[in-house]
């Protein structure tokens, strides 16, 4: 859940999220965050292939991971396995700040046998949708292993090196996540069909989000009815749908309003919102801001 995703993330053709690597061409990400880069305090739902590591170093924030809110006090953290809906955020909205390292599966692809019998056995596992890090033994050890890569981004000047360093901690937390999966409390995977039906309709809305969209379309995609679908939504994101699209417009609209220097009121209309008025209304109520006077902070 970086910042830079909420501005530079695209979307992959079955609408996971593609993580905006530090190297484009090497798929790790690795960056100090804090929560008051997002809108409310918190980031929108999502999922992606990466495994996404978060590691709380002050203060503390809620993790939603396929609707179970975990609580993460400092010098605690989460691994959120490979195509679980998450996002993080502060109700109180409070400062966090965080190390936030996601790690594709396929950097540790080299051998076929190796991936499907070790990797696969966590990141294909649906009773592990996440792990919760505290700060004593294995579980422990990895927090220590995220401030190893840490540092190595921030002090190795060698990219090379960097990606060596990536490969060898990956690894070695793997290892230990294999070793001690079964020791880790486990879920019910009987929600997969709820989740499913959830992950049709966020990905309709994606698809359609420039158009106007009415609570009896998003429920059709996702083959329920509306009331089900509104339920579904507040299990599992704790929005409503129309909340949860107004947020994602918001998302989609920070790239052509900080990259370009369009007018408000065209990427206002370009961005589903039916008026200038009310996206500035809308914009100011998540960012504490109007428009422009976001993308002048920002461009300063």
């Amino acid at each position: 859940m970086s910042s830079d995703a909420v501005f530079c993330s695209a979307f992959n053709m079955d609408f996971s999220e593609t993580v905006a690597y530090n190297n484009p061409l090497f798929p790790a990400y690795v960056r100090y965050d804090i929560l008051s880069c997002y809108p409310n305090y918190s980031a929108i739902s999502h999922w992606h292939e990466d495994l996404e590591f978060i590691y709380v170093k002050k203060g503390k924030m809620t993790y939603n991971v396929n609707g179970e809110l975990v609580e993460l006090p400092e010098n605690t953290g989460i691994m959120v396995n490979s195509r679980q809906l998450h996002f993080g955020f502060s109700g109180e909205r409070q400062e966090c700040e965080f190390l936030c390292i996601l790690l594709s599966p396929e950097l540790l692809r080299g051998n076929r046998w190796f991936y499907q019998t070790c990797i696969e056995y966590v990141t294909r596992n649906a009773q592990y949708p996440y792990l919760l890090l505290k700060e004593e033994g294995w579980q422990g050890y990895i927090l220590e292993r995220l401030d190893a890569l840490y540092h190595a981004y921030t002090e190795e000047e060698n990219g090379a090196l960097r990606c060596f360093k990536t490969m060898e901690i990956f690894s070695s937390i793997m290892e230990k996540v294999y070793e001690n999966i079964h020791t880790a409390h486990s879920f019910s995977v009987k929600d997969n069909a709820d989740l499913n039906a959830l992950r049709n309709m966020m990905t309709y809305i994606e698809e359609h989000f420039t158009q106007p969209v009415s609570l009896d379309d998003i429920a059709l995609s996702g083959a329920c009815c509306k009331s089900k679908c509104s339920a579904l939504f507040r299990k599992y994101l704790h929005d409503t749908p129309v909340v949860y699209m107004t947020k994602l417009r918001l998302k989609k609209s920070l790239s052509p309003l900080l990259n370009s220097d369009a007018c408000i009121t065209d990427i206002a209309y370009e961005n589903g919102f039916c008026s200038g008025s009310y996206y500035c209304e809308t914009f100011r109520k998540y960012y504490g801001m109007a428009p422009f006077q976001y993308r002048k902070a920002q461009r300063k």
